[in-house]
């Protein structure tokens, strides 16, 4: 218990400069705004900025995808996004010379067969009405607020973890559109981000990057444009919110259309982005540096390369207990704390001991590169049948004066806490 209230305790103290600062409230009237055009309202909500963990996070992630790979740190500023997808009413009111090809008879359904072309005539005109800058929603921005923006819960879908409860999808959607904002919104109140119709986004298609760019507009070139968002036409299974899609931007078709976004210039509100924090840093110990790696996440925080052998005689004066390949191994945890603080004078930076969950964390996401493997290394359930096999025959070796070693039960040293001292030591530095 002790150790969990000295981690708790450490992160309360270890606030990183990429820390959210508190906002003032915006006023209602501003939170969600209802505008008209021609006699047609529709809503648009406010999405407060901030960062968050773009992409195939844990819980989003599929392995049979891979577009939405590398997970990566986004920064975002405040912004306003519909309520609903733009629908054939609405369409109607801002478009009244376009003959639109999707049924005319069904005003609240969303608007297809619009190509990415269309939807920015769409959002010029709306402007000109309006007299407000509309635009096409850029990918990050259509992520973050299908996640919920910074009231997410963390769900696979738009508002929920089932997907026939927040949108349209082929197992109840019938092969056909329907009408917007008749499932369960998500946290923010936005409908229909899972379902019904994808929606283009202003985005180039490109991989993603580990960057910190506020704000990301996509790829600076390439043939085709981001559709998010699944469809009457998808199943389940590729609807959730981190799958990205791709179109020529002169495609039109049934399962297609678009919502608005909208940027306030004057915004009252709206605070610099922090200063994006550099991917890698370095700290010079007794005149070698070591090299640290940022792991993006609501915490971010940074971790270092193996502590090789070396170094630990460097730092210690002292050879470690054992080495593989190259890297210190085998010290106890009171020798690990030792190092780390030693290295906190030298390098006069409040570094740590890597935890076992910070490490696993730092690989899933690519950051740093799995440990090399002994290859006379051996299972967890190998090495307790050998001690199972050892503890018999040992009544019967002992007779003719031959005692038989047993080994370390991994399973019993990992539950009294001993069991990370085995894997190589990392340092972590969270800037205060």
């Amino acid at each position: 218990m002790s150790r969990k209230l000295s981690a708790i305790f450490l992160a309360l103290l270890c606030l990183t400069p990429l820390a959210a600062k508190k906002r003032p409230q915006v006023p209602d009237s501003l939170q969600r705004m209802t505008l008209e055009v021609n006699g047609v309202p529709f809503t648009m909500q406010r999405v407060e900025g901030g960062s968050f963990i773009m992409g195939a996070t844990s819980d989003q992630y599929d392995p049979d995808t891979y577009t939405d790979k590398p997970a990566h740190l986004v920064f975002l500023s405040p912004y306003y996004i519909a309520a609903t997808e733009v629908t054939n009413r609405l369409w109607k009111a801002v478009m009244p010379d376009r003959e639109m090809l999707s049924p005319s008879g069904y005003p609240e359904h969303p608007v297809s067969y619009v190509n990415w072309y269309d939807a920015q005539e769409f959002v010029r005109r709306l402007e000109s009405l309006t007299g407000l800058p509309f635009r096409l929603p850029t990918e990050a921005e259509w992520e973050f607020a299908a996640r919920g923006g910074d009231k997410s819960k963390h769900y696979r879908f738009a508002g929920g973890n089932c997907a026939d409860s927040v949108g349209w999808t082929y197992s109840c959607a019938g092969q056909w559109t329907h009408p917007v904002a008749r499932k369960h919104p998500n946290e923010l109140g936005l409908y229909d981000l899972t379902g019904n119709v994808t929606e283009w986004c202003h985005d180039i298609y490109g991989p993603y990057q580990l960057s910190t760019t506020p704000d990301p507009q996509g790829a600076d070139t390439g043939a085709y444009r981001i559709v998010r968002g699944g469809s009457y036409d998808e199943c389940i299974a590729n609807s959730h919110l981190s799958v990205r899609r791709w179109h020529k931007p002169e495609t039109a078709t049934s399962y297609i259309g678009f919502r608005v976004a909208l940027t306030l210039p004057d915004d009252p509100m709206k605070q610099p982005l922090a200063e994006e924090p550099p991917l890698t840093m370095h700290v010079r110990l007794k005149g070698r540096k070591l090299h640290f790696y940022l792991v993006p996440g609501v915490q971010p925080y940074y971790i270092s390369d193996e502590i090789s052998a070396s170094r630990w005689k460097r730092i210690m004066a002292a050879e470690p207990p054992k080495s593989e390949h190259g890297a210190a191994v085998g010290m106890t945890r009171q020798e690990r704390v030792r190092f780390a603080e030693e290295c906190s004078r030298l390098a006069n930076k409040p570094l740590t001991v890597a935890t076992i969950a910070e490490t696993d964390t730092a690989l899933q996401k690519g950051v740093i590169a799995p440990p090399k493997r002994n290859k006379r290394e051996r299972s967890t359930q190998a090495v307790q049948r050998s001690r199972r096999t050892r503890a018999k025959l040992s009544p019967w070796t002992e007779l003719v004066g031959f005692r038989l070693s047993l080994p370390d039960d991994p399973v019993l040293l990992q539950f009294k806490g001993d069991y990370n001292e085995k894997r190589p030591l990392r340092l972590v530095f969270r800037a205060k």
